[in-house]
């Protein structure tokens, strides 16, 4: 889906390299729901019980990696030699879930040690991508923009919690209604048109 090398990130730090893509395997959903699982229920306190729910099954669920230096083999007895290519794994660190039949983004989680290098943006951007991409074979709810001349969108909402409502309002959603508690803490619905 998408892919790229070390860049800066907007706080001058080098950002790593990463690959985002639909998780399919049961491995790869399963890493979404360890890094779920660790920020909301470990770092948030939000109830165990409630992290994976009746939407996990019929969600698209986005998985943000990112290479790492290999363990060495068990096999290994002698240091690699100089020059020598080592390998990597992919580490899960990041992870967003779109409900097709609730139009809502929900449950971006990025691991602790990453959450400075502008990787929120870059799994909204992924997911919104993906809408674009797969609006009208999805069959998600596609509609005319008001006073848009014609044009088509989807709409996508989320429940964002209270401290990051700057953060979607950077990538164009809109806050609408009054707070609300979801699961004992304070959010806001906010929503955003993605035009296909």
């Amino acid at each position: 889906m998408a892919s790229s090398s070390s860049t800066s990130s907007s706080n001058g730090r080098v950002r790593p390299s990463f690959t985002l893509k639909v998780a399919e395997t049961k491995d790869e959903i399963e890493a979404c729901y360890d890094i779920r699982i660790e920020v909301f229920s470990v770092e948030q306190g939000f109830p165990l019980e409630t992290e994976i729910d009746e939407y996990d099954p019929t969600s698209i669920h986005f998985l943000l990696t990112t290479p790492i230096p290999s363990p060495p083999s068990e096999q290994t007895t002698t240091p690699p030699s100089i020059g020598e290519a080592s390998s990597t794994t992919e580490k899960a660190i990041g992870t967003i879930r779109y409900v097709p039949s609730l139009s809502k983004l929900t449950r971006l989680a990025i691991d602790k040690e990453y959450r400075s290098f502008g990787f929120g943006r870059v799994l909204v951007d992924g997911m919104h991508e993906w809408v674009k991409q797969n609006a009208l074979g999805q069959g998600l709810k596609v509609v005319e923009k008001e006073n848009g001349e014609g044009k088509k969108v989807v709409k996508i909402k989320c429940h964002s919690q209270i401290p990051v409502i700057p953060f979607y309002a950077k990538l164009g959603y809109v806050a609408e209604g009054p707070e609300f508690d979801e699961e004992g803490a304070p959010h806001r619905l906010m929503t955003h048109e993605v035009e296909i």
